[in-house]
């Protein structure tokens, strides 16, 4: 009797043992707020298909446009917490609070942050016919001129407006926004000459700088040259402070994700973008492998909110 019980037990337990789901079992889905073709999806794609030969399951890229990224955030945020549904953030994710009076969903709340992935440095540019060859060259004409000179955007709300606002109170210019409808029409204003400054992502511009269409002045790393850039000196060295921003790209999910999901999912990014090929990938794009940890990636997005809600409120944004 006693043999026949262990036995039982022994058939439970193992019952049990081959019961347990090992993450992840069947395909996910990457969310990506915006449309093919830009760095969120370029990130995404490239994370995706990684973790598809790592894993052993497909890591889907699902495109969810529309609202600044909000229907995308929103539908993360209802999706159950079990790691089959993840979204890839960016820097708009913590800037859209600070657009949008009321949303559906609290970043600091609702996400799960799993890891950063990437960051990528930005770049002043102007239009070589200015007569400013240093950034202090150029604070001392805008200074000296205010409201002559113009900066572009890809759009009011967007993260080169927000840079180029935050720029106008490090190094106390006023410099007038006009924006446009994507990059796509920006950058050729800025090489035309419509308007003088931009800042924007290094690879966007970095063939104009090396073709001399355009004269990066500075960029907006903490304190260290972009790699792509070495020439070009970083903001800080250049006499403006508080202009350290990295375009960030990273994975979340809902909150309330088990833990051991969260640390496996994490560990499996990092142990992607060691990859000689991802890295390889990334840096054309501008980006620099980073892999932080869940706790490092809230702290990021925590910290960004409330700067990105002040440039917001200080340049009076709205979304109308």
């Amino acid at each position: 009797m006693r043999n026949a019980l262990l036995f039982v037990l022994t058939l439970f337990g193992a019952s049990l043992c081959f019961g347990a789901e090992v993450y992840p079992s069947k395909a996910v889905r990457v969310i990506v707020p915006f449309a093919p073709g830009g760095s969120t999806d370029f990130t995404a794609r490239v994370i995706s298909l990684q973790l598809s030969e790592q894993l052993g399951k497909s890591f889907v890229v699902d495109n969810r446009t529309g609202a600044s990224g909000t229907i995308a955030n929103g539908m993360v945020v209802r999706s159950a917490p079990d790691g089959y549904t993840l979204m890839l953030a960016d820097t708009s994710t913590t800037i859209v609070p600070g657009l949008f009076k009321s949303l559906p969903f609290d970043v600091a709340k609702d996400f799960a942050p799993i890891t950063q992935i990437i960051g990528a440095p930005n770049v002043l540019v102007v239009h070589p016919s200015l007569k400013a060859s240093t950034l202090k060259e150029f604070v001392a004409l805008a200074q000296a001129n205010p409201g002559k000179f113009n900066y572009g955007s890809a759009g009011a709300g967007g993260l080169n407006h927000l840079m180029a606002e935050l720029f106008k109170i490090a190094a106390k210019v006023n410099v007038a926004h006009i924006p446009y409808k994507g990059a796509g029409e920006v950058v050729p204003a800025v090489l035309g000459g419509q308007v003088e400054m931009l800042i924007s992502t290094i690879p966007t511009v970095l063939a104009y700088v090396n073709s001399g269409k355009l004269r990066a002045l500075a960029v907006t790393t903490d304190g260290k040259r972009a790699p792509s850039m070495p020439n070009v000196p970083s903001m800080s060295e250049a006499g403006v402070s508080g202009m350290t921003i990295y375009a960030w790209y990273g994975l979340v999910g809902p909150a309330g994700m088990p833990k051991a999901v969260v640390n496996k999912l994490h560990a499996e990014v990092v142990k992607a973008i060691a990859v000689p090929s991802v890295k390889e990938r990334f840096i054309t794009q501008g980006g620099e492998a980073v892999g932080s940890s869940p706790e490092e990636f809230s702290k990021l997005i925590r910290n960004e909110l409330p700067r990105w809600a002040e440039v917001i409120r200080s340049a009076g944004i709205t979304t109308q």
